[in-house]
């Protein structure tokens, strides 16, 4: 049974299950690394053969409008009771109309496992949205408990600092009033100002 159809007329049934495994040459060591990165998908094949245009007609519509549609389909058959194959993408559809008897059709189908992609993560902005509430509250106490006027004490008036450093500046005024704009002239022109 493909979904709600069952496929006519089958003449054979196979099965491709397969490991993927990572091979990592190392220099100088006799041999490969191998590592084991789990099974693949496992792969059906079904052939079978149809006589008669309604039926060739009946059946190819069926497989062809869920081919087109590209949606995952339930998928049951004896040959895979041992897996867990429960849904399969049909990948690929082959039509061959033969001269061997009268109105013969014979068609391929392959199959291959669908597995459900996992779930998107948890987007950053819900990152603690159930704290909301309570660290509302904590920020509410806390808040309500500080006297930020306490907390900083006695602090000593600023004044200008200009002020105290006046004397030092006086004198700096006073050595350099002989200086004269000729005697800077050749280090304004050195430096470039």
């Amino acid at each position: 049974m493909l979904g709600s159809w069952e496929v006519p007329r089958i003449e054979s049934i196979r099965t491709l299950e397969s490991r993927r495994v990572a091979t990592l040459g190392v220099p100088g060591l006799l041999g490969d690394l191998q590592q084991d990165l789990g099974t693949e998908s496992v792969v059906v094949e079904i052939r079978g053969s149809l006589h008669g245009d309604q039926a060739r007609d009946d059946a190819l519509g069926a497989l062809r409008e869920k081919f087109r549609a590209g949606d995952p389909v339930d998928f049951v058959a004896d040959i895979v009771t041992a897996t867990e194959l429960e849904q399969v993408l049909i990948l690929g559809l082959d039509i061959t109309e033969t001269n061997d008897a009268a109105d013969s059709t014979r068609y391929r189908i392959v199959l291959r496992e669908y597995v459900e992609p996992p779930a998107p993560p948890t987007p950053i902005d819900d990152l603690g949205a159930d704290l909301a509430p309570d660290l509302d509250l904590l920020a509410e106490l806390g808040l309500d408990g500080l006297e930020l006027p306490d907390l900083l004490g006695s602090i000593p008036a600023l004044g200008n600092p200009v002020e105290p450093m006046r004397p030092a500046l006086a004198r700096v005024d006073q050595a350099t009033r002989g200086v004269t704009d000729t005697l800077l002239s050749g280090l304004k022109g050195a430096l470039g100002i």
